[in-house]
């Protein structure tokens, strides 16, 4: 048996070396010099040396290598690979909130969960599959409004940003199958925002994402536990805050009820949400009827991480943290401002 297993594994490696080979040689025959490829292609192989030379061959490693010679081509990003390879066009963030400032533009953002949910699979735990909302999340990403931008995350192409577990993180989710489905709803010719707007992965990002609710009258739409600015200066600038509580989890189940209630509002009011995907599907909704809604996501809940550990992702006991073991556990607050900032309580 254990021969039988050699064997296999053998024949695995000597795959991917084909694979790396190829590539080397197509980019060869290009006359092309691409740093990036070539470093990717190093890397692999010195890792499929340092497998082949252990005598106990690790089958996660082999699935790493294979994830990052599947994405490879993507991660090339060469014209010349042709419309197979073809990717979203996303824009910077920089250039994202600048359209959402001073275009006044909505934006609805879909990540992982919100393509999950659109096929059938739940990656969270507070949002159940829900048939209804999968068609109006499909509805949305292929919307075309000229008020209304659709995020998503930049993590199709160049990954040489990433640090290298994030990078493998992102080759482990975005598989071929996984791939096809996202671009079974997108198109390759439209210009797409940059849906992580909603990370303070920075002090300088910081800067930008307060530019947003600048000055503005805004209205946060949230998970009775997200509790954004509580404890923090994050929204310092904004002239007023007010607040719709909505459900914690599965907040789509009482749409009609948070709908209905934020279009009472004045439409002068800007408008942050942060209620997972129900979020993508409200923005949109709401800018239709004339408002200024941005779907928000995590921007306190990364910002409370900036702050506390350097943006890695930590406890905040006092808000729902669905990125972080046990992070539905939260602890009661007695805060006066909050309280009285509460418009709604729809939870």
């Amino acid at each position: 048996m254990k021969n039988e297993q050699s064997v296999i594994r053998a024949e695995e490696l000597d795959t991917l070396q084909e694979q790396i080979g190829y590539l080397a040689a197509e980019l060869d025959k290009q006359g092309q010099t691409i740093n990036q490829v070539c470093q990717v292609i190093n890397n692999l192989t010195q890792l499929l040396s340092s497998i082949e030379q252990n005598s106990r061959i690790n089958s996660q490693n082999i699935n790493v290598l294979k994830n990052r010679l599947e994405n490879l081509p993507y991660e090339i990003n060469d014209p010349t690979c042709g419309e197979k390879y073809a990717l979203p066009q996303i824009l910077s963030l920089e250039e994202t909130i600048r359209i959402i400032v001073h275009e006044r533009k909505s934006i609805a953002r879909f990540g992982d969960g919100e393509f999950g949910l659109m096929f059938g699979d739940s990656r969270w735990r507070f949002q159940r599959t829900d048939e209804s909302l999968a068609l109006r999340l499909r509805q949305v990403v292929t919307s075309d409004e000229p008020g209304i931008l659709i995020g998503l995350n930049n993590f199709y192409g160049d990954l040489s940003h990433r640090t290298v577990q994030d990078a493998d993180g992102i080759r482990s989710y975005i598989t071929p199958a996984v791939r096809a489905q996202h671009m079974e709803l997108l198109n390759t010719r439209r210009i797409y925002a940059n849906a992580c707007i909603s990370r303070a992965t920075s002090w300088d990002m910081v800067k930008l994402q307060k530019m947003i609710w600048d000055e503005k009258d805004c209205v946060f739409i949230e998970g009775i536990q997200t509790r954004m600015g509580v404890g923090n200066n994050l929204f310092d600038n904004a002239r007023s805050i007010q607040r719709i509580l909505c459900p914690a989890e599965n907040a789509y189940d009482r749409y009609s009820e948070i709908l209905a209630k934020a279009k009472k509002l004045p439409t002068s009011k800007t408008l942050l949400i942060a209620l997972g995907p129900t979020a993508s599907v409200l923005a949109y909704d709401l800018a239709l009827a004339g408002y200024h809604a941005i779907d928000i996501g995590h921007v306190d809940l990364s910002y409370e991480w900036l702050i506390r550990n350097n943006g890695a992702k930590t406890a905040v006991n006092t808000k729902y943290n669905n990125e972080y073991p046990e992070g539905y556990i939260v602890e009661d607050i007695h805060d006066p401002v909050y309280d009285s900032q509460i418009i709604a309580d729809l939870s």
